[in-house]
């Protein structure tokens, strides 16, 4: 029995989470214009029980909501908890001004990060040094950031640029996720700097997380859905034990297959051909 109870403590300590996720406190704050930061959301300083530590925010000192996110820095415009979606601006580009963002923001890292997730073709705003003109960029030249020696063009896409999307002579220096709500996408520097002032939207899952803490990958049917399926996926020496496992077993059923239809036909024949043979062979003439 006394054996039990460390057993008993462990399973109560994991417990209590998943149901404060499941049951969370009643708990609400505000900062400026966001009054509605409850759960799963919490503001730095709230008491312990309020959200989850894993989606914290804080209140700076001009009463604006910031998340802290990959080391950059971006103003909380919504939080949408009905479709589970909280819009983000980077915090060096929400006034417009002219510059890169606080910290280079790709889809891989918010893939990869398990709090949040965006559909894997999303638009992006890639900042581009280039040691030369560019004419076909000419449009979307950062004036800011361009100089004699090189010049520094804003690329709007509707996917992630990498350095082989682009021409030798330029170099990517900064990212910014996006959204745009139109067919056609901004070109000129004036109208992408106006669309990331909208900032940006990402969907959350606390589920999705448990998920990829259990080892599994998170499968969302569409943008538009916050539903997920949790995924299993093995590692290589699971699929190796796997893979021998598998072979073992044609093997068997193969050698098994082989004495049933073809040795064992040929050892009763080869039987009966003995027999056939010795009786001859003991006739008396």
């Amino acid at each position: 029995m006394r054996n039990s109870a460390p057993i008993a403590l462990l399973i109560i300590l994991l417990f209590i989470p998943i149901q404060a996720r499941n049951h969370p406190l009643p708990c609400s704050t505000s900062c400026g214009d966001i009054h509605n930061i409850g759960y799963l959301f919490r503001l730095k300083g709230d008491p312990p029980h309020c959200g989850d530590p894993d989606y914290e925010l804080y209140c700076d000192n001009h009463n604006r909501t910031i998340l802290n996110f990959h080391a950059g820095l971006y103003y909380v415009n919504n939080i949408s908890y009905d479709q589970h979606l909280i819009r983000l601006v980077d915090i060096n580009l929400a006034a417009g001004n002219c510059g890169l963002p606080y910290r280079s923001l790709g889809l891989e890292e918010v893939v990869g990060d398990g709090r949040y997730y965006r559909q894997y073709f999303s638009p992006h705003a890639t900042f581009v040094r280039c040691s030369k003109e560019i004419n076909s960029m000419g449009s979307s030249m950062v004036p800011c950031l361009s100089g004699n020696t090189s010049r520094v063009y804003l690329n709007y896409t509707n996917y992630m640029l990498y350095d082989s999307d682009i021409t030798s002579d330029c170099d990517i220096i900064a990212m910014v996720l996006s959204d745009h709500k139109v067919d056609q996408l901004p070109s000129s520097y004036e109208e992408i700097q106006r669309t990331l002032q909208l900032g940006f939207d990402l969907r959350w899952a606390v589920e999705c997380m448990d998920c990829r803490a259990d080892g599994g990958y998170c499968q969302f049917p569409t943008q538009e859905s916050s539903r997920f399926h949790c995924s299993k996926e093995d590692d290589y020496a699971t699929q190796l034990w796997n893979a021998i496992l598998f072979l073992a077993y044609v093997f068997v059923n193969g050698l098994i297959l082989f004495c049933r239809y073809i040795l064992a036909p040929l050892v009763i024949f080869a039987f009966v051909l003995h027999k056939c043979f010795s009786s001859r062979i003991r006739i008396p003439r």
